[in-house]
């Protein structure tokens, strides 16, 4: 962390953190449920498991591109040039 980041870059990190464990938590569960019973409660946990799992990539990205912007700025973004044929 540097000193720029303000308390959204704190925020977002530990929102995706919070919700990693969530995942896993969930997955354990949908693991538990696991059988040849009702697949609802199963279907459920692999469920949310999957949205939280998603979600913490989501806001881990979001932070990452908001501190490369701030970092770096938007005029210093790597730039692609086509090879001519």
């Amino acid at each position: 962390m540097n000193d720029q980041d303000g308390g959204t870059g704190e925020v977002l990190r530990t929102l995706g953190l919070m919700l990693n464990l969530s995942a896993i938590v969930a997955f354990a569960l949908f693991l538990s449920t696991l059988g040849p019973g009702a697949p609802g409660p199963s279907a459920l946990a692999a469920a949310i498991a999957v949205v939280a799992f998603l979600a913490s990539l989501a806001c881990f990205a979001i932070d990452r591109r908001r501190t490369e912007d701030e970092s770096f700025g938007q005029a210093a973004r790597p730039v692609t040039v086509a090879a001519e044929a």
